[in-house]
């Protein structure tokens, strides 16, 4: 082919279906810009036919084109893979056997699920030139896709107001100035040459202006405000220089469902719903909102087969939710801000430095592992780490399950399951369940508590989600094909935004060992018994007739018996006595000392060491008395 192209010529868009089918024929999955280059040097394309440049975009015109040829590719299924990587499917290859000479996109409206796109995409009636196409081809050109937001109080006017007009007028958008370091990065990190548009998220309460049945269930709205590309970044992290294509303050377009309710959101088109957003805000394409709603995440509520919870028979829209976007998140007023201070609030007795630090190795790990002896309040923990990360108790998005030896990655991840015809039917396990709420919902951490995690079999568990569990796999690049794949289905992949914090026993004798693969993915924090000051304090306060002498000196009975523990052949350190044990609730008052620390002892502690010392009743009966005499030494 290259003999063809002399030294001006630019090949079109559909020149580049055939090389791009044949560097995909070995099999592999390509990141986009590799695949590029490849189908340049097949094509045999000058360095000089490389340069000329899109004069919208300022992007190299090869890019753009081959960009919008693999787009084709794509809706004729012969092409697949996640944002920015491709690899050919079974429909890819009879085209490349069936034409081997030359590929057109009138051959590919031979292809039914082709032909069933083109209607959506020219719906307007309009023609669609290839410029046009070129155009829409530079949505999917590697480039970031910013929805930011334009509401935050105004110091001159002492009120919260929407800014947009003024950005618009003067070119720009800009952050609050009192914004957090995190949401300064983010500006930082636009470049020029990506999109931007201005959003306002709400909540629209009744059935007038949602275009699907809302069966009483509240639904989330954002409507688009302007939209346009960046075109400088000083790199102050407030403002960054916009071209605004778009004023749409008078009329915003409404997107529904699949929202963002923070200052900025950073959009990678990895996925159906994803994708059309950025058509729908960029592109001016219609939300394919049947689809959505019909999604996992939202079918219950508002897909074909729900039922109606509540008749509204409102004609008013009532909606909420359109305030100040300074902080990045929607204001709440039900649930309070749940933080490291609120953990020790509760009862935990760690100082406030180590539980960040535990925070923080969650939050670049995305996957952290809490391991101790019996009653350390391993569970407890992980459940309030997954608040603070949250930054609320909100139980929805904490899901916790348990694993046991029969535990299997049918159960965890995907598996064919008895259905009520008496057929298989392929179903979500846990994990991916939670992976679906977590990719519709990206403005919220979602957390999976997995309690006593080295009691299953974990590579048999996890299967290919050893690899995806990464916190830099967490991209649709990195995404794989599940052990059991639904028909057309695209790679899986974990998105950033779900977080995995398991517990260990280290007592537990069953599986003193984790495997490898998984200790190199998860952080590991480790927690010992904490008979200190902080708990008698919280001890003191929830007993009634004992003084913190009586709270001390029954927890140094038990650090006796921790060290008689740790020094026994046999056990060790990993089989101590922790705290929880001796530990009231948090709502716990006037507790009768000595009646409730012999309970603990005759009915826990007891029973415990019998274990430990099966063989040898006398050394637990010394032991439990060491803890008897504590507390009666109070009476």
């Amino acid at each position: 082919m290259s003999s063809d192209f002399f030294e001006g010529y630019e090949p079109r868009y559909e020149d580049y279906l055939l090389p791009t089918l044949r560097v995909l024929s070995d099999g592999h999955q390509w990141a986009s810009r590799d695949l590029r280059e490849a189908v340049f040097d097949a094509m045999g394309l000058t360095a000089k036919q490389r340069v000329y440049t899109h004069e919208k975009s300022g992007q190299r015109r090869v890019d753009v084109r081959a960009n919008l040829a693999v787009h084709h590719l794509r809706r004729a299924t012969a092409v697949e893979g996640g944002y920015g990587v491709a690899q050919i499917t079974e429909v890819g290859r009879r085209l490349l056997a069936e034409h081997m000479n030359a590929l057109s996109v009138a051959d590919l409206t031979e292809i039914p699920a082709y032909r069933e796109y083109v209607p959506n995409r020219e719906s307007s009636g309009e023609t669609v030139t290839e410029e046009d196409e070129v155009d829409g081809a530079l949505l999917y050109a590697e480039r970031g896709f910013w929805f930011v937001g334009a509401t935050f109080d105004d110091p001159e006017a002492e009120a919260i107001r929407d800014h947009s007009a003024d950005f618009i007028a003067r070119g720009t958008w800009e952050l609050h100035p009192d914004s957090t370091e995190k949401l300064k990065n983010q500006v930082r990190e636009m470049r020029a040459g990506d999109r931007i548009a201005i959003k306002a998220v709400y909540v629209r309460r009744r059935q007038a202006g949602v275009p699907f049945r809302t069966n009483g269930h509240p639904v989330s709205v954002m409507a688009i405000k302007a939209t346009g590309t960046i075109t400088g970044n000083p790199g102050t992290g407030i403002a960054v220089d916009v071209s605004w294509d778009q004023d749409l303050t008078a009329e915003p377009r409404e997107w529904f469902l699949y929202t963002y309710q923070g200052t900025i959101w950073r959009l990678v088109p990895d996925s159906e719903r994803a994708e059309n957003l950025v058509e729908f805000a960029f592109g001016g394409a219609e939300q394919d909102i049947d689809s959505l709603r019909n999604m996992p995440y939202w079918t219950d509520r508002f897909g074909d087969g729900a039922t109606s919870t509540d008749d509204d028979g409102g004609a008013e829209g009532e909606e909420c939710g359109g305030g100040a976007e300074r902080d990045g998140h929607a204001e709440s007023a039900a649930q309070p801000v749940y933080t490291v201070e609120s953990i020790i609030e509760d009862g935990c007795f760690l100082g406030e430095e180590v539980l960040a630090q535990q925070l923080q190795t969650l939050r670049q790990k995305k996957n952290l592992i809490l391991q101790g002896p019996p009653g350390t309040g391993k569970t407890w923990l992980a459940k309030r780490l997954a608040r603070a990360l949250i930054g609320r108790n909100d139980q929805t998005l904490i899901t916790a399950v348990q694993f046991h030896p029969t535990v299997s990655y049918e159960d965890f991840v995907r598996g064919w399951r008895p259905s009520g015809d008496g057929r298989l039917s392929l179903v979500d396990g846990t994990l991916l369940q939670i992976a679906e709420r977590a990719a519709a919902t990206p403005d919220q951490e979602h957390v999976l508590v997995i309690e006593e995690i080295n009691r299953g079999n974990l590579a048999q568990i996890f299967g290919e989600m050893l690899t995806l569990l990464e916190a830099d796999k967490r991209s649709a690049d990195h995404g794989m094909h599940l052990a059991y794949r639904r028909e057309g289905e695209d790679p899986f992949h974990l998105p950033a935004n779900l977080f995995l914090i398991g517990t260990m026993n280290l007592a537990d004798r069953s599986l003193a060992m984790v495997d490898f693969a998984l200790r190199r993915r998860f952080g590991f924090a480790d927690l010992s018994p904490e008979y200190n000051l902080s708990w008698s304090t919280w001890v003191t306060e929830r007993v009634s007739d004992a003084n913190r002498a009586d709270v001390e000196r029954l927890g140094a009975a038990v650090q006796v018996l921790n060290q008689a523990i740790a020094q026994a052949p046999g056990l060790g350190e990993q089989y101590r006595i922790g705290h929880s044990f001796f530990t009231p609730a948090k709502n716990d008052r006037n507790i009768p000392f000595a009646l409730w620390a012999r309970t603990v002892v005759v009915q826990e502690i007891e029973p415990l060491l019998s274990e430990y010392w099966f063989d040898q009743p006398e050394r637990v009966k010394t032991l439990v008395g060491g803890l008897v005499a504590a507390i009666e030494a109070a009476e």
